[in-house]
């Protein structure tokens, strides 16, 4: 092949319309990603390079909290069952925290994302107040980790873990 000049030039010259068609195959495949602004966004921009100002400022509005539950499960990809669960129930030490009691072990972990749990359908902060009901002192979520979290009452702590997953 490389023997003939003419034959080479003309593998060559294919070989590189070849690369050539291939590459635009793979921009039009993934194009690049682009935004559109309204108007208001427009008008504000030319504005600011009309200006003398050369640094010129976007203002950019971020939700405060997240527009969506991260806990809230697809119940098509992820079906209830209604077997009951191995969570362990508290056991209960005689101190005179009957009531206290009883509503910890009332109380069920559901998932730990981060920061945040979700005890009894409801998502609590570190600090956030998890029950007032009945009890003396407020039962306060102290702290989160893997798999369980730490609820306080007072000076009392108590523990509530999530039950692994029976395969």
């Amino acid at each position: 092949m490389t023997n003939d000049r003419k034959q080479f030039g003309v593998f060559c010259s294919l070989l590189l319309v070849g690369l050539l068609l291939w590459a635009r195959i793979i921009v039009i495949a993934r194009p690049p990603r682009t935004a559109i602004a309204d108007l208001t966004t427009t008008t504000t921009i030319a504005s600011n390079i009309a200006s003398d100002n050369h640094k010129a400022a976007f203002p950019i509005w971020l939700d405060q909290e997240p527009s969506r539950n991260p806990f809230q499960v697809s119940n098509d990809a992820f079906p209830v069952f209604t077997q009951p669960t191995d969570n362990v129930t508290v056991q209960t030490v005689n101190n005179g925290n009957n009531a206290e009691q009883q509503a910890i072990s009332a109380l069920e972990l559901d998932a730990i994302m981060g920061d945040l749990a979700m005890i009894d359908g409801h998502v609590f902060h570190v600090g956030d107040v998890v029950s007032m009901s009945s009890v003396p002192d407020p039962l306060t979520l102290d702290k989160v980790d893997r798999c369980s979290v730490i609820i306080s009452a007072g000076d009392r702590r108590y523990e509530l873990k999530i039950a692994s997953p029976r395969r």
